[in-house]
């Protein structure tokens, strides 16, 4: 009973016959099951716009039952940090086809671009390989633009076929993706012509998103035009208002809406938050808690420019996923022994350290390599005479000060997670540990949501953060499926 009807609908919905498949779900209550019943009748609402019923129904279906269906909609239905841990929760569960599969991770590349977090190009480029789409293709692209190495040149010539296409959804991501291509190339007459083409395929749903762009390649008659019409269309929350907000703060050079634009879009829309740090900054203002430090580390260059106003290097990023300093793999096992040691290692302490022996002709080889590289590394002991900026020397400085928000800021994953040499994985696991140990002794909910998110599988946090999710709190059957699912694996 239950699973026959539910090809059915899934398939009318996917297919746009929503009044097929409402007339489906709303009979078939025998025929269903309950939670992925309710699921679906709250993406029914979506569609019609009904934001609110969606987001109750999805989080009633997933306290019922906590399946990679619910999980699903409930990341759809809730702000994207939340939506997040949804969506890994339903892609670890999910066993499908590779259609659904790649469907969830374009759905978690979506949420984490919305948090500014590198990790979504990776979860678009499986979308892309799993369904070789237009969608798949096209938002993987934008994705390079903000997170990825690939030159901007490949990226236009590959979106640029998409831009006749005769779906208008499909020639409008088209169009978005050049035009910041553009953009970030300095190119705003061009931009600015290809928005112009797509203006009349504009409809209140797509509106919010060019807004920004608008405002950045258009000329002020156009895009006063545009924002007269978003203040009609756009709900005045959320993401749309504060794209809208946004955009007339970059246009009118107004302080108020750009404070207000950062503080809604700050979780919402990470990225083009920056856009409001920098013209902020412009202007004198310095805004509370800066989401720069924290996500600059993870841009290209080039995105970087263009949503901080400056190309210069950013922190070495040594914690987590993201660009690395171009020292090879010793030598950036090196420098991150040498940032955390700032007090200097013997020879012997640290060749053991890289090479698990006291190999000291290839250390000092590998020093005077370092030292090709600008890096001035002192002797007896080795230290670093100028330590350059990274966020490991950023990310241990606020924890020595108990700044668990910056610290955690800063920590956006395991140190240098493929290194194998014995101190970067003793040192890899002190970090975690005294970060873990530190969170969970403040016993504060929004740390451990925060670290629980960043370390994934640890049951222990999990645990912790389910013992203070309040009843009504929609992320709790998130955590409910988290800890039930750890505590099988881990046979607990």
């Amino acid at each position: 009973m239950g699973k026959p009807l539910l090809a059915p609908a899934l398939r009318l919905l996917e297919e746009g016959k929503d009044g097929e498949a409402l007339a489906l779900l709303q009979g078939a209550q025998e025929d269903l099951p309950e939670a992925e019943r309710l699921a679906l009748l709250g993406f029914v609402e979506a569609r019609k716009g009904n934001s609110s019923a969606y987001r109750a129904l999805a989080w009633e279906a997933a306290q019922r039952a906590q399946t990679p269906l619910t999980l699903y909609h409930l990341g759809l239905a809730l702000p994207p940090r939340a939506g997040a841990l949804a969506l890994e929760e339903a892609l670890s569960r999910f066993q499908g086809d590779a259609k659904g599969e790649a469907r969830l991770h374009l759905a978690l590349a979506m949420a984490l671009e919305r948090l500014g977090r590198p990790e979504a190009l990776a979860h678009a480029a499986l979308a892309r390989l799993k369904d070789p789409s237009p969608w798949t293709t096209l938002h993987h692209l934008r994705l390079e633009l903000f997170f990825g190495t690939t030159p901007l040149p490949p990226v236009l010539e590959e979106a640029e076929p998409f831009l006749p296409h005769p779906s208008p959804g499909v020639r409008l991501l088209a169009g978005h993706t050049l035009a910041l291509a553009h953009l970030l190339r300095g190119n705003r007459g061009r931009a600015g012509n290809l928005l112009r083409g797509l203006l009349p395929l504009l409809a209140p749903p797509s509106l919010a998103s060019f807004l920004v762009l608008g405002a950045l390649a258009l000329d002020p008659p156009e895009v006063r035009l545009l924002l007269e019409g978003a203040q009609v269309f756009l709900p005045r929350e959320g993401w749309p208002w504060g794209f809208y907000l946004l955009a007339r703060g970059l246009g009118e050079g107004d302080e108020a809406c750009l404070l207000a634009a950062h503080g809604l879009l700050r979780e919402d829309g990470a990225l083009y938050a920056l856009l409001a740090e920098s013209r902020l900054k412009a202007l004198g203002v310095e805004v509370e808690a800066p989401l720069a430090p924290g996500l600059a580390p993870g841009l290209r260059p080039e995105a970087r420019a263009f949503l901080l106003g400056q190309a210069e290097a950013p922190l070495l990023r040594l914690l987590g996923e993201g660009p690395l300093p171009s020292l090879g793999p010793r030598g950036t096992e090196a420098l991150a022994l040498l940032l955390a040691h700032k007090e200097g290692l013997s020879g012997e302490a640290l060749a053991e350290a890289l090479y698990g022996e006291p190999n000291l002709g290839a250390l000092k080889a590998l020093l005077h390599r370092l030292r090709g590289k600008d890096l001035r590394v002192s002797c007896a002991p080795y230290r670093l005479a100028t330590p350059p900026p990274s966020d490991l020397s950023a990310f241990l400085k606020a924890l020595s000060q108990g700044d668990l928000e910056g610290a955690l800021a800063l920590y956006r994953g395991p140190l240098l997670p493929w290194s194998q040499a014995p101190g970067v994985e003793e040192l890899r696991l002190e970090l975690e540990e005294t970060l873990r140990q530190a969170v969970l002794a403040s016993g504060r909910l929004d740390l451990l949501l925060t670290l629980a998110e960043r370390l994934g599988e640890d049951l222990e946090l999990w645990e912790a953060l389910l013992e203070r999710l309040p009843p009504e709190d929609p992320r709790l059957p998130i955590a409910q499926a988290r800890v039930a699912r750890l505590r099988r694996e881990y046979g607990v």
